[in-house]
């Protein structure tokens, strides 16, 4: 026969939460440095053992900001959720507004276009989403060629407009990529400059920010449809000097390539 074990008493329990909130409350930053710690070998001889200031390894510090950034991002994009608007039928977003299905169809999105390859298409096979895609392999990097995709996202935006339809551009966060080829379409579509392109894509959206390559970009597209005559707007050739960048915000956004 088992004998039946005795429960723990009360007073156990609430010093177990103790311990733990101990632990969760640890900061390994609050701890002094020791210079010396005196120490008693087996044969009772006493002495004083200097100690090793513990250093960081190189680069730990930028990795710890960086994954603090990411993490800081992410908690933005997850409450990121509406579409917003720009024009009639034209939306800007980030991840979380490429999920939201209700908010899709309330604002009658037929066509998304994702510029951002770490995020689905969430709705493609979904025969409740209903909407037509056009994946860009495009990059939030300086470096990226945005050009060869605007002339692809212009002719999609232009189409699902003109049959009645309504478009939404997302990347990740929705502040660089997808503003950048909602900025070019603008200036395509309505004969604008790069600052008055801008400016309205951030009337709908306030933290648009291209980064600085793809604001270069714009503005070399900008003097081509000026020299082809596609752009009547003030401010087509405006100089990228004068445009305010963040590189705070391009180095999260580098995070979510």
């Amino acid at each position: 026969m088992v004998s039946a074990q005795p429960s723990p008493a009360r007073s156990a329990y609430k010093q177990q939460s103790l311990v733990l909130a101990e632990v969760k409350a640890f900061d390994r930053a609050g701890l002094r440095h020791v210079e010396a710690t005196r120490v008693t070998d087996l044969a009772g001889v006493v002495c004083m053992e200097a100690n090793q200031r513990l250093q960081p390894e190189p680069g730990a510090e930028a990795e710890v900001a960086a994954l603090r950034a990411l993490a800081a991002l992410r908690l933005r994009v997850k409450k990121d959720t509406l579409p917003a608007r720009v024009a009639e039928g034209l939306f800007i977003g980030g991840a979380g507004a490429a999920r939201n299905l209700k908010a899709l169809r309330k604002r009658g999105i037929t066509h998304i276009v994702n510029a951002a390859p770490a995020v689905p298409c969430h709705f493609r096979d979904n025969p409740e989403g209903v909407f037509e895609y056009l994946a860009l392999p495009l990059f939030d990097d300086p470096d990226a060629d945005l050009l060869p995709h605007i002339e692809a996202s212009n002719a999609f935006i232009t189409s699902a407009r003109a049959r009645g339809g309504a478009v939404l551009v997302h990347c990740y966060a929705g502040q660089s990529r997808s503003a950048a080829l909602v900025i070019a379409y603008l200036m395509k579509s309505q004969g604008l400059g790069l600052m008055d392109a801008w400016a309205l894509t951030r009337a709908g959206r306030p933290c648009a920010q291209p980064n600085s390559g793809f604001l270069r970009q714009l503005a070399l597209y900008g003097k081509r449809l000026a020299a082809a005559g596609g752009s009547s707007g003030s401010g087509a050739c405006a100089p990228v000097a004068s445009v305010a960048v963040e590189p705070a915000d391009s180095a999260e956004l580098a995070l979510t390539q």
